[in-house]
């Protein structure tokens, strides 16, 4: 029985600065042999000490659970006590002994089995991280299942609705129990505000654009903890700031930071730090560092429509009282909002019609099933996670059945073991805990590899997904344990029925062979190793074809050698042909412009119409730019003229260039000098313009969107400041760059990013998936491979004596190797057969998440198959010739 108790039974380790791992300890002191169990037991501690000193405890507690596992060999163990488990205890422990000396006896296929083993072991864990990371988002709030967000949908499912709905929603619907609205500060065009902030007392400055408006009932729904402070007071004060932890010690250190000030710039504001509330979780679809109140930002305007029912600008999110029914407050919900919104009939029962209207979304699924438009961050995606679910469990199929192969092909091997124990009364029953014991072992000893083999590879993928996973080991080795001996067992228990049912005196006579059954059975599996290969092969090129394809898609404007460098501060608007000019001066520099977004990032959206079918109004983004964001961006004027700088906007007259989708949807005929209504109301009525000019239709969303209409519109309200330069010497460009930047602008930091690196960053979830996918699909080949490899080992070997007939009657050295290549090819090529639909149709969905598409190509199929062919051949390669070569007098001697 093991010990309970954690303390030392032997030895005075009351000094120690930390214990080792008691599961560990307690292991070795219930197997251990009495008798060795005091000097083993203080030799591990004193190495425990030693590396607790040289390497810290997490490495210095890996190690010890190793010695432990390495220390677990018959001559350690302890013998059995009492005469009634004398003899039980004595066959496992000869059970023990013959699987040990089958592995050191076995070394190639004992080496195949436990590293195909760690490998898929490692990969499963690995992925079932990556899984409970996932679907870990958004469950740090108390009670969490109660929350959740107000979305809207009026053809295009959007996340942002008007800001009054929160508190109205607590006012008339009694199961709301509390509710907020929320959004970050926005600079023109739906670009996030950044503001510099410093100490006034030291002067430390920092750009900060990670910061919410909130509603007072903030901590309410979210109950985010607070570590100094008083939240719920501090969101009703005009004048206070809420920051994170880590921001009060970037600015304030140590010190208490309640009651001190920030300055905000450029208007130099003064706030006061109320509150100081712990860092938001790396589990949550969205982070701040900051929060002031709308009481504050409703200050500056309290009649801003932005605040109003007629402004669809806010994220809305209700806390609801357990045990409601949120789809039934779903079907409320537009009857309800009639009472504050004047829809005519005709539009509210369109919308009812076609089920659009305002949805409740659980806050847990936000991260995983939500890729609404507006998103405060990038989300995850569910298909993903299943993707590399699946892929992990088939590297660890794919392992086992290894396995389970090479133990049953070793099956004449070990046929007289067999037949001399079942002559000696050894039950069937018997030799299969030994079979399945030996399985259990070698998965054991698998595991410490995939321990290995996981600590390895984690840096690697904390890199490649910016997440922070690491091993727990209390919770980690229990749960390994128990997928090794899953594994085992599973792995263990065909070959344990087809070795336990040999029958003995078929074995001792010398005709005991393996049947054609057992034989079709080992084939079938080799096709489904080579069939899950041949998915994941051809899977990982399609992946790689859609990224190659997203990154070299012509997009309808220029975007290499183009730098962004955000414009912080609106002053720099007024100043714009200053600064175009001073930067056309420097050499390399080809272009200037300036624009409020960036194709790749969000952009506001509002309605137009022909001032002529005010009916026929469309959803257009739109874009503020000055008249050469054209000549700049490289677009096309398809019809008309684009901007120049004589249009600017008057009170008179405004100018538009609109693309060619948004031409299309507002007339058949041509728009170019028509008058339209852009309903970004001013004083409650539309801006009247006119279209100017028609530019070819470009991408300047991600090309998991539709092309959209766009309206660009020649006003001063700039984010980015647009060069296009030739980037030969661009260190020495970029230093005259940041000098007339900063001659201009310098109470905020100079920052830059290439346009075509910010595209990327769109496709960085397709990217990381399509890397681990590519490992994955790696891995699963060589460990076939590993198999196919030992396969060909002993089959080959037993077709040795076939062989040696064939070479003695005339046969060819070529001959003998399409003959012994002959049977592996054609297992292979059915798998590629079977495998090709199923990869077919999964990628098929795959891709179906991009509105741009390759198409898959027969050829990606043909390549993967030839080029799975040709690694199996390498596999084969060395026996086949080393068999055809066989000298057949040797081999005819040996048999």
């Amino acid at each position: 029985m093991l010990p309970v108790t954690g303390l030392p039974e032997t030895g005075n380790y009351k000094m120690m600065k930390s214990n080792p791992p008691q599961l560990s300890l307690r292991f070795f002191r219930w197997f251990c042999h009495p008798k060795l169990r005091d000097s083993i037991e203080g030799d591990l501690m004193e190495l425990y000490e030693e590396r607790l000193e040289q390497s810290g405890k997490f490495k210095a507690d890996l190690r010890f659970i190793i010695d432990v596992m390495l220390l677990f060999r018959p001559s350690i163990i302890k013998p059995a006590e009492g005469h009634k488990n004398l003899n039980t205890y004595g066959m496992y422990k000869s059970y023990f002994k013959i699987g040990w000396r089958n592995l050191v006896k076995s070394k190639v296929h004992a080496f195949i089995n436990i590293s195909g083993l760690a490998l898929g072991i490692a990969s499963v864990f690995l992925m079932a991280m990556y899984v409970k990371h996932e679907l870990g988002y958004d469950r740090h709030y108390p009670q969490p299942e109660n929350i959740y967000r107000i979305t809207w949908e009026n053809g295009t499912p959007q996340t942002r609705t008007p800001h009054p709905m929160a508190q109205a929603m607590v006012a008339d619907f009694p199961e709301v129990e509390s509710a907020v609205s929320l959004s970050p500060i926005w600079a023109a065009g739906l670009t996030r505000a950044i503001y510099s902030m410093s100490n006034p007392e030291n002067d430390i400055r920092f750009d900060e654009k990670n910061l919410l408006a909130v509603d007072t009932t903030f901590f309410d729904v979210f109950g985010f903890p607070v570590v100094r402070g008083d939240a719920r007071k501090a969101l009703k004060n005009v004048n206070a700031i809420l920051i994170s932890e880590s921001t009060a010690k970037k600015y304030f250190g140590e010190a208490d930071p309640i009651g001190k000030q920030l300055i905000v710039y450029p208007d130099s504001a003064l706030l006061e730090v109320m509150a100081v509330f712990k860092d938001v979780p790396q589990q949550s679809h969205f982070h701040f560092d900051m929060l002031v109140s709308y009481v504050r930002e409703k200050s500056f305007d309290p009649n801003d429509e932005y605040y109003t029912w007629a402004d669809f600008g806010h994220f809305n999110y209700i806390r609801l009282k357990p045990g409601t029914d949120a789809k039934a407050l779903e079907a409320k919900l537009m009857p309800w909002v009639r009472k504050y919104i004047n829809w005519l009939d005709e539009s509210y029962n369109h919308a009812i019609a076609n089920n659009m209207g305002f949805h409740v979304q659980p806050v847990t699924d936000i991260h995983l099933k939500s890729n609404l438009r507006w998103e405060l961050e990038a989300n995850g995606n569910i298909e993903y996670v299943y993707i590399m679910g699946a892929a992990a469990l088939l590297t660890l199929l794919i392992a086992c059945i290894n396995f389970m192969n090479l133990i049953t092909a070793k099956s004449v091997e070990r046929a007289k073991e067999i037949g001399i124990r079942k002559t000696m009364g050894a039950l069937r029953k018997q030799l299969s805990v030994q079979f399945i014991g030996e399985s259990i072992l070698v998965t054991g000893i698998a595991l410490v590899f995939a321990v290995l083999v996981l600590e390895a590879s984690l840096p690697f993928y904390n890199s490649l997904t910016g997440q922070s996973l690491s091993l727990n080991y209390r919770e980690t080795v229990p749960v390994l344990m128990l997928v090794a001996i899953v594994v085992g067992i599973g792995s263990g228990i065909y070959p344990a029925v087809i070795l336990s049912a040999i029958q003995p005196q078929s074995i001792l006579k010398g005709k005991f062979q393996t049947s054609a059954r057992g034989n079709g059975l080992r084939n079938g599996l080799i096709v489904f190793q080579f069939a899950i290969s041949m998915v994941l092969i051809s899977g990982a090129v399609i992946i790689y074809n859609q990224l190659n394809f997203i990154r070299n898609k012509n997009l309808g404007f220029g975007k290499e050698e183009v730098l962004v460098i955000p414009m912080k501060n609106e002053h720099m608007d007024r100043r714009m042909e200053d600064i175009k000019n001073e930067l056309s001066g420097i050499e390399r520099v080809v272009s200037v412009s300036a624009s409020s977004n960036m194709p790749g990032g969000q952009f506001n959206q509002n309605s137009i119409a022909l001032v002529e079918t005010p009916e026929n109004d469309i959803a257009t983004s739109e874009v503020f730019v000055d008249y050469d964001f054209h000549k700049t961006m490289n677009l096309e004027v398809k019809e008309g003229r684009y901007f120049t700088i004589d249009d600017k906007p008057s009170a008179t007259e405004m100018k538009f260039v609109i693309n060619e989708t948004a031409a299309r949807q507002l007339s058949n005929s041509s728009v170019v000098g028509k008058e339209i209504n852009w309903y970004a109301y001013e004083n409650d009525q539309p801006i009247v313009g006119r279209v100017v000019g028609v530019v070819k239709d470009f991408h300047f969303q991600s090309l998991h969107e539709p092309l959209r209409p766009l309206l660009m519109i020649p006003y001063p309200a700039y984010n980015h400041l647009i060069i296009k330069l030739n980037t030969k010497n661009f260190e020495g460009s970029l230093a005259q760059i940041k000098t007339v930047y900063q001659e201009f602008e310098n109470s905020f930091q100079f920052e830059f990013a290439f346009l075509d690196d910010q595209l990327d960053r769109q496709y960085e979830s397709e990217v990381r998936t399509g890397i681990i996918f590519s490992t994955f699909a790696f891995v699963a080949i060589v460990i076939a491979c590993f198999g196919l490899f030992g396969m060909a080992m002993l089959t080959f070997s037993q077709r040795m004596k076939e062989v040696s007939i064939r070479k003695v009657l005339g046969a060819s050295v070529g001959g003998l190797i399409i003959l012994l290549l002959r049977d592996f090819t054609r297992l292979i090529v059915f798998a590629i057969i079977l495998a090709t639909p199923l990869a077919w149709w999964l990628m098929d969905r795959w891709l179906n998440n991009f509105i741009y598409q390759v198409s898959i190509h027969p050829l990606v199929f043909f390549v993967s198959g030839i080029g799975l062919i040709a690694i199996a051949w390498l596999t084969l390669g060395y026996f086949t010739l080393k068999t055809s070569k066989v000298n057949p007098a040797e081999a005819l001697k040996r048999e």
